[in-house]
């Protein structure tokens, strides 16, 4: 008989990988919407909203939390049938929807989190989950034309360089579920077989790095699979302005994955900035030098986009400031 197996998790304090300290989303925070309410389904009632929550904003200490949500604007949504990128969920509903060979009602049912809730960074370092606190559901599309699907920002006072530590993730339900039997759409897995997560960290040259894990994998007969908050360390992106996601699967076809392409985050956590650049360094005496606007695609600009604008300003001293507007 097959066996399944969780991978083990080392849940050691995230702050020691810098030996500093960290700022951490928090989901209890929010600054757009200012309120998340749940459905009777766990699921933030706003999710189909593609006119004013195209980004989610968190507050936090120093800075806030970005995190793109029906990233193409007014419409994404297709009257409500769509979403991608990140929605806050609660509940940690561990259900299976599907039945073998179909998918079942996952459409309808997708705010599940095979943790059983919340991430819980407990004070002596280990992690267990709470099913009532929030997490997030994500939801990966590479069809999104205003840059990718799942991204994170952290705009801090200092700048919008900032430094990951890591972050938990685990896996959704759907993917999971479907990996061990099939859903309709994906088949169950084999020997060999895995399914990954891909952190992508875009520096300010827009260069990229990377880094990856396997939320699922079939290897020695054995379906092994991360359906605990397990960590996942970005340290190694180093600077960047954005970290994205994307996913990977061996079960694929013309289209793409034929894995369900969701998965569970919490906590993600960057570096706390160990010294003020930008707006803190301005003083009266400095004349500006130039002034461009950054659209949350990274595209630059000498005249401001339509919608949310960083606005990078240099001065004559060769010193840097930025500040977020709305045009």
């Amino acid at each position: 008989m097959k066996k399944i197996f969780t991978f083990v998790t080392c849940a050691l304090m995230t702050a020691t990988v810098w030996g500093g300290d960290v700022i951490t989303l928090n989901l209890n925070a929010p600054l757009n919407p200012d309120n998340i309410e749940y459905g009777a389904n766990g699921v933030w009632t706003g999710c189909y909203d593609d006119v004013n929550y195209t980004w989610l904003e968190f507050a936090a200490n120093g800075g806030e939390f970005m995190l793109s949500h029906l990233i193409d604007g007014p419409g994404a949504s297709w009257g409500g049938y769509y979403w991608d990128g990140f929605t806050p969920a609660i509940g940690g509903d561990q259900t299976d929807y599907g039945q073998p060979g179909s998918s079942g009602s996952w459409t309808t049912n997708y705010g599940g989190c095979m943790a059983g809730g919340g991430c819980v960074i407990n004070e002596d370092g280990t992690v267990t989950a709470d099913p009532d606190e929030p997490y997030l559901v994500g939801y990966y599309s590479n069809w999104a034309y205003e840059g990718p699907s799942n991204q994170v920002m952290f705009l801090s006072d200092n700048g919008m360089v900032f430094e990951p530590v890591g972050v938990y993730v685990c896996n959704h339900p759907w993917p999971y579920y479907g990996c061990e039997h099939g859903d309709g759409f994906g088949r169950p897995f084999e020997e060999g077989d895995y399914f990954e997560i891909v952190a992508h960290g875009v520096n300010p040259e827009r260069g990229e790095t990377t880094v990856s894990m396997n939320l699922v994998e079939f290897t020695n007969g054995q379906l092994m699979a991360a359906n605990d908050w397990t960590f996942f360390d970005l340290s190694g992106l180093g600077e960047v302005e954005s970290v994205y996601f994307t996913l990977n699967s061996t079960d694929a076809g013309d289209y793409g994955m034929n894995t369900a392409a969701y998965f569970c985050m919490d906590k993600f956590q960057v570096k706390d900035p160990a010294t003020p650049t930008g707006v803190a360094d301005v003083v009266a005496d400095k004349t500006v030098a130039g002034v461009q606007y950054v659209n949350l695609a990274g595209m630059t600009s000498n005249e401001p986009f339509d919608g949310v604008n960083v606005v990078v300003t240099t001065y004559s001293d060769g010193t840097v400031s930025t500040a977020k507007v709305m045009k």
